[in-house]
């Protein structure tokens, strides 16, 4: 051990006796600082700036009517860009912009074509033109860039939609809200068309009994075909257009089921979501209540994580609570009221559970005993909040999803009962139009007309019967009614709807608070590495004896007394980009003080990784201790999300160091979750131990192995 510590000692000695030496051990402390600050400051916060990349905006759109409304879609989406400010948006004509992005001025434009709102507006006719907004971009200009101009592109084409539904929404919602009323009206002319034909009906049968008698039956009969005859364009025009309503209310009944029903996975989707993470909130009360019984020391940090799932399960519920409240304003039902009335439930408990765990974590904040009554009054709530979610998925079909189907459905059906009410009443007016025809031939001394009339009025008594039945089931029917009310609706509450019919609410946990602050453990992490490496290069990892024999170390001391200097500059290093990142780059960080001490650990972990490599290997492991650098920048997750990289990384990712050092440093950053931080900080200690262990037991046998190679190596006049 003495022998350890005086190689330690003498190395000190060197560096504080020898003036260059001391230059180049304060820069190998110094530059890998400077590699980290440069980098993080360098990508501080560029998804903040992206308002100054330039993207230049085209719109040729002439515009477009619909339903005597005039609109522009582009001219909509030109003046909701010039209020967001997230790109560098230009308005200039097409030869500028093509100009602009084949030079480089513009990274991308964005081009909406003459026809945009027409193409757009073809969705309530016959022939559908899907509308087309032209994306270019230069990709050669900048890697990142068009990442984030494609942002915009897709952003572009959301709030199109957004616009475009709701424009288009509000005209098809207040054209079926009028279809509700215009059938309203026309529901008293067929009472009345009613009453008339009942009273033409009652003076045949009066004619009937005396036409035998003479000419006054004859005129008195005339008089009722002329006047039958004269009612008969408004009789159809009546039953005509109460068709043509009911048929337009049955088609956008039957669009408006198909879009409900895509919601019904999105509903779903959201239930299971609830009834996975209220188990997981179940389970974690239960460890709470078990550490709050054993130990207070986690339990703060507990009652933070599981309140943040809790308020994630009321955001969750509170989600599935509007939509389905909005389903049943457009339905005008009251169908999924059950499930409504089980979700409110879940929030009640929730906001419950989520008092009782501020109050503990007061009271363990206030060195006081915690209520163990409270946190299990708690566990009963957030079990019953399982037990609802598990009800509400397990039978979403029968109370959700068939709900739903069954109102449209009846919709449909009631629609389709009217129409065929009313086509049965057009199918009787050419039957009333050839007998009015027939009848047109009466004159008034003639034996032929008496003998006529006998023929006919029975006949026409009975074609009078058929068509008033007709006309009083449409009236009569509970159908008609129920259509009337089922199409008078809120426009303005169901177009909101249909614009959004799902609200994204945004709960971050463990936030960062800009890029820079992100890529700060990557960053780091990567600079203690190449520290590392400049050490390994710049100081060798032998003891040279002057005046005295070689022999006088054995290897295992020259390892651990060359070790500790090695280690103490790397402490340096990480030391001074920890305090620079928080004072001099001011990284926002949860636990500055954990940062600094993760960062020290891990440059020690690094340290005995790459001089243990060196120390046996020689110029090899520098070599070796560089492809591992390459590997770990790739491989790590530092940057993109492993899951996105190639299938060879994916396998490596477990058994690099990087991926645990980075890893660690970010639970200092943005909070702590203790089981990945001990599971860091145990992978790192593992990684440790192995170093320095196989160096003390295997340096000696693979030196020998590797002396007549690295003898010829050092030799050549190439290496050193």
């Amino acid at each position: 051990m003495t022998k350890i510590f005086k190689v330690f000692y003498d190395d000190i000695k060197d560096i504080f006796t020898n003036f260059a030496l001391l230059i180049v051990v304060l820069a190998l402390c110094i530059l890998p600082s400077l590699y980290a600050w440069f980098n993080i400051y360098a990508s501080w916060d560029p998804y903040g700036n992206t308002g100054n990349i330039p993207i230049a905006v085209v719109n040729k759109d002439k515009g477009t009517t619909l339903s005597d409304k005039n609109i522009n879609v582009g001219d909509q989406v030109v003046k909701k860009l010039k209020d967001n400010d997230a790109l560098g948006w230009e308005f200039v004509n097409s030869d500028y912009a093509r100009k602009g992005l084949e030079n480089g001025k513009y990274y991308a434009t964005i081009e909406i074509p003459s026809s945009f709102s027409e193409d757009l507006a073809s969705i309530l006719s016959k022939k559908t033109t899907k509308a087309k907004i032209i994306y270019s971009v230069n990709e050669k200009i900048n890697a990142i860039a068009p990442k984030i101009t494609d942002k915009g592109a897709s952003s572009i084409q959301s709030q199109v939609n957004s616009e475009f539904i709701k424009t288009v929404g509000e005209i098809a919602f207040t054209l079926l809200n009028d279809t509700g009323v215009k059938l309203q009206e026309e529901l008293p002319k067929l009472t009345k068309i009613e009453t008339s034909l009942i009273d033409v009906k009652n003076k045949f049968a009066t004619i009937d009994n005396t036409v035998k008698y003479g000419s006054e039956s004859i005129e008195k009969m005339n008089g009722v075909i002329n006047s039958l005859n004269k009612n008969m364009p408004l009789i159809e025009k009546t039953i005509t257009t109460a068709s043509d309503l009911s048929s337009d209310a049955s088609s956008f009944l039957q669009n408006t089921q198909n879009n409900l029903s895509d919601l019904g996975p999105i509903i779903k989707r959201d239930l299971q979501i609830l009834n996975s993470v209220s188990a997981s909130a179940a389970n974690s009360a239960s460890a709470l209540i078990e550490a709050i019984n054993s130990n207070y020391e986690d339990a703060p940090q507990r009652i933070d994580d599981l309140t943040s799932k809790l308020n994630n399960l009321h955001n969750v519920s509170n989600n599935i609570v509007g939509l389905l409240t909005k389903i049943n304003q457009i339905t005008n039902g009251q169908h999924l009221n059950d499930s409504i009335n089980k979700l409110n439930t879940i929030n009640s408990k929730l906001e419950t559970s989520i008092n009782i765990l501020n109050t503990v974590k007061s009271q363990i904040e206030a060195n006081e005993q915690p209520s163990l009554t409270k946190l299990n009054s708690m566990l009963t709530l957030l079990n019953d909040v399982n037990s609802i979610t598990s009800n509400l998925v397990n039978n979403y079909d029968s109370t959700i999803k068939n709900p739903i189907n069954k109102i449209l459905n009846q919709g449909i059906g009631v629609s389709e009962n009217v129409g065929e009410l009313l086509k049965n009443a057009q199918a009787e007016i050419p039957k009333v139009k050839s007998l009015l025809a027939s009848l047109s031939g009466f004159s008034e001394n003639a034996e032929g007309t008496i003998a006529l009339a006998n023929e006919k009025i029975p006949e026409a008594k009975a074609i009078l019967n058929d068509f008033i039945d007709a006309i009083s089931k449409i009236n009569n029917s509970e159908d008609t009614k129920d259509l009337i009310n089922f199409l008078k609706n809120d426009v303005m509450t169901n177009v909101d709807f249909l614009k959004s019919p799902v609200d994204i609410v945004q709960k971050t946990i463990y936030p960062m608070t800009n890029y820079g602050a992100s890529m700060t453990p990557f960053y780091t992490t990567l600079c203690l590495w190449v520290g590392i490496l400049l050490l390994t290069s710049l100081l060798t990892t032998e003891v040279h004896v002057k005046g005295e024999d070689d022999d006088e170390y054995k290897p295992y001391q020259v390892y651990l007394g060359r070790g500790l200097t090695f280690l103490s500059i790397a402490l340096i290093q990480a030391l001074i980009v920890s305090l620079g990142n928080i004072f001099i780059l001011k990284v926002h960080m949860d636990n500055p003080l954990l940062f600094t001490m993760i960062a020290l650990f891990v440059s020690a972990v690094f340290n005995f990784i790459v001089y243990s490599l060196v120390s046996i290997f020689g110029n090899i492991g520098k070599a070796v201790g560089v492809i591992l650098l390459v590997l770990q920048v790739a491989g790590s997750g530092g940057t993109f999300p492993i899951q996105v990289t190639p299938k060879f990384f994916q396998m490596i990712y477990p058994f690099l160091p990087f991926t645990y050092g980075i890893s660690a440093m970010r639970e200092a950053i943005g909070g702590v979750y203790m089981p990945n931080l001990t599971r860091d900080i145990s992978v790192l200690l593992i990684f440790l131990i192995l170093s320095i262990v196989i160096n003390i037991f295997l340096k000696a046998p693979i030196n020998k192995l590797f002396h007549k190679f690295i003898s010829k190596l050092e030799g050549s006049r190439l290496t050193e």
